[in-house]
């Protein structure tokens, strides 16, 4: 692909900047593919920031790792690697004692494993530049702000799916997905960073992509609408957090990543063309603009 070179409008982005990524699901491609358009443009960001996907891809380019390279290790990944569900007999004392005692489907330590064996820093003060990412305490109900500690264990608990994966233990309380509150962490990254400059790959849910008939026309249609809604709501607090950072005074230049082929753990197959395509639509609007926008 035939990069357009360096936009001055992005390049002259006041500094401190920091690349956020929404949460997402399977999205690491395409969030890695959005930073290859970054530096197709130019622009290198000064610090890192995710939730669930986002927290994953913010991890790996913090530790220094090249988008490009990154879509390589992800081609490596099969679901074998970080399937850990309960087998044979542990299977069937899960079922018999009605889902007692295990939080989520998967345990999610294969998947920590696979960070601990990839990501090369340990801790986020490890990183080559600064990374932030969130995670549901869901006993006290608060958002919590990880940057400093083990880095695996955070990116695990950010993107900890509730039902999927085993919520992640964090002293007396449990951490689940970050993307439940935080679509993208803008406030915590602005709080705890203090950009100029925030540049957003935003993932759209797959629910509101989908027309409200549509969603009743479906079988299991209560469920779906429940999922649309918890969307809904999780899309008002991103544009609410959008308005308040822009109040503030930040700029705030947004990639909204439409069209993607969608990934999931049967369809890690279709994870380079979801790179091409988010790396083509961050050229694309990022290449309209200009310093006033």
């Amino acid at each position: 692909m035939t990069s357009p070179g360096p936009n001055p409008a992005l390049t002259e982005l006041p500094r401190p900047l920091v690349a956020v990524m929404s949460s997402g699901f399977f999205g690491f491609f395409a969030h890695a593919g959005f930073l290859q358009g970054l530096t197709d443009l130019g622009l290198r960001p000064d610090a890192f920031a995710g939730c669930s996907s986002g927290a994953l891809v913010a991890a790996f380019a913090a530790a220094g790792v090249a988008p490009q390279d990154m879509l390589a290790m992800f081609q490596r990944l099969t679901r074998e690697r970080f399937w850990d569900p309960p087998r044979g007999l542990s299977l069937i004392r899960w079922l018999v004692s009605g889902l007692r005692g295990r939080s989520g489907y998967l345990a999610g330590q294969a998947f920590e494993n696979l960070l601990n064996e990839f990501l090369p820093a340990a801790r986020f003060e490890d990183c080559q530049r600064p990374c932030l990412m969130v995670a549901l305490e869901i006993g006290s109900g608060r958002r919590v702000v990880l940057d400093r500690g083990p880095l695996a264990p955070a990116v695990r608990a950010s993107g900890a799916v509730p039902g999927l994966f085993a919520a992640v233990p964090w002293g007396q309380d449990l951490l689940v997905d970050g993307g439940l509150v935080d679509k993208a962490p803008l406030m915590a990254c602005v709080e705890r960073m203090k950009p100029a400059s925030l540049v957003v790959h935003l993932l759209p849910s797959a629910s509101l992509e989908t027309p409200l008939a549509a969603t009743l026309g479906r079988t299991l249609a209560p469920l779906r609408v429940h999922g649309r809604a918890v969307d809904a709501a999780r899309q008002q607090v991103f544009q609410d957090q959008l308005e308040a950072v822009r109040k503030r005074g930040v700029r705030v230049v947004e990639t909204l990543a439409q069209g993607l082929p969608r990934c999931g753990p049967r369809s890690l197959q279709r994870g380079p063309a979801a790179f091409a395509a988010a790396r083509r639509n961050t050229l694309a609007q990022l290449a309209e603009v200009c310093p006033t926008n």
